[in-house]
């Protein structure tokens, strides 16, 4: 029994070693953004995600702004995905945009009104053009 609680003690203690530094793997030491690229737009308009940044060029930057930047980017309901790159000072921003809805048409809907429907959809950020 004492042998087991060991074991588990150890693999405990080294596993919680190798979760510490495997974060601190994932952070990034502060700096000053020389420059902001975007990668991925294709019907967004760059200056939609710069006034989304919380940080501009000449900023500091750390890993609390960067995770309030994807959590604004998200926010937007426009991107798939949305990930931040370090490359030196330079931050690349790179994003999935979402599908884009031409148009919304309902075809044998009897028993609905057609503008409740497209009200309903509204409701859940579903709409024609995004």
């Amino acid at each position: 029994m004492k042998q087991q609680f060991k074991r588990l003690r150890a693999r405990t203690v080294s596993s919680m070693v190798a979760m510490a530094f495997a974060a601190n793997a994932w952070a990034v030491d502060p700096f000053t953004v020389r420059d902001i690229r975007l990668e991925g737009l294709q019907r967004v308009e760059p200056g939609t995600v710069f006034g989304s940044l919380p940080f501009r060029v000449g900023d500091q930057y750390n890993d609390e702004k960067g995770s309030a930047a994807i959590r604004a980017l998200f926010g937007l309901g426009l991107f798939k995905d949305v990930r931040l790159e370090v490359s030196g000072d330079v931050l690349v921003v790179i994003v999935e945009e979402r599908p884009t809805v031409a148009e919304v048409d309902f075809v044998g809907a009897r028993e609905f009104d057609k503008d409740a429907l497209k009200k309903a959809l509204r409701e859940i950020g579903l709409t024609e053009g995004r």
